[in-house]
């Protein structure tokens, strides 16, 4: 299984905005072959393993998208689909800085489908 992980810094007290966007979203994704499935994670909290009091992670959104293969997504990212989904307009003041995106292969997983 292949993983993106698109970290969004999101700007203070605009958590609701940013949420609204999402939940409106074009959800094409969905529909793309070799795509699992969809995560948009809500900042919490960071918990150091017996090394103080639990604190407040910044104010970045994770949203973790799984496909069958590395292909599946360079595929949907090259895709008319894509770039349709990416043009939306939005609010730039939503955004607290520039959004970063990592990738990750599975070495091993339990609970999702592969």
């Amino acid at each position: 299984m292949f993983v993106s992980i698109n970290h969004i810094p999101v700007a203070d007290r605009r958590e609701e905005d940013f949420e609204a966007l999402w939940r409106s979203r074009d959800r094409s994704v969905e529909n793309q072959q070799g795509f699992i499935s969809l995560d948009i994670l809500k900042p919490g909290m960071i918990l150091s393993m017996g090394a103080g009091p639990p604190t407040k992670q910044d104010n970045t959104y994770h949203v973790l998208t799984r496909w069958e293969s590395r292909d599946a997504f360079v595929n949907w990212v090259r895709s008319d689909a894509f770039r349709k989904a990416h043009q939306q307009n939005r609010d730039p003041g939503i955004f607290g800085g520039k959004a970063m995106v990592t990738t990750h292969e599975t070495i091993e997983g339990a609970g999702v489908a592969e």
